[in-house]
């Protein structure tokens, strides 16, 4: 009886140090351009809509594209492509591209690489967390700001007036501007299940 009770006990602590020594899978080269092909698709995409909506309807009705089309967009390329994926920044206009903490750690990353003048097209932060038994990849990528962001993003002093205005009545609490080409927007955000 002393016996089988030992067995027991071994077999249990056994089973409980493999469950806290669990370390998750590593992600694959096939995993990470897949996530890397999705960030870009994604911001070619948004940027086309960005670009066809200054030129046929002009700056005023572009406005829109970053909010309302722009969530919408992400929300249904997500869904299509079977991940979570946002825009974060720490200067964010809407409330809900917030950082969290994974992704204030990769925009921090972001930041001293481009301080140092490391930051490129290339650049990504990959963690694999386990939450719930399930096992997600945290893939970013940093968005650099482009001249045609500039219409809203830019310096707000020299903005147009009815830009300023639709953005100060639907965020009132905006950071988001105040950019110059090339610097650090913020970061395209993709969250992906990898086991379960």
């Amino acid at each position: 009886m002393k016996s089988l009770v030992l067995i027991i006990a071994l077999s249990l602590t056994f089973v409980i140090t493999s469950c806290k020594s669990k370390t998750p899978p590593e992600i694959t080269d096939q995993v990470k351009s897949g996530l890397k092909s999705d960030a870009q698709n994604f911001m070619k995409t948004l940027k086309g809509v960005l670009i066809r909506e200054i030129e046929s309807k002009g700056i005023i009705n572009a406005v829109s594209v970053c909010s309302d089309t722009a969530q919408l967009m992400t929300n249904n390329y997500g869904v299509q492509k079977g991940i979570f994926i946002k825009r974060v920044s720490f200067k964010n206009r809407n409330p809900v591209n917030k950082p969290d903490e994974i992704e204030s750690n990769a925009l921090k990353k972001f930041e001293e690489l481009k301080a140092e003048g490391k930051l490129n097209p290339e650049t990504a932060y990959f963690e694999t967390i386990e939450e719930e038994g399930v096992t997600k990849v945290r893939y970013l990528v940093p968005i650099i700001l482009q001249p045609e962001c500039l219409n809203c993003h830019g310096d707000w002093n020299a903005m147009d007036p009815e830009v300023k205005k639709i953005i100060s009545d639907k965020y009132p609490e905006d950071k988001a501007v105040d950019y110059k080409v090339g610097d650090l927007r913020g970061a395209v955000s993709i969250e992906k299940v990898i086991s379960k």
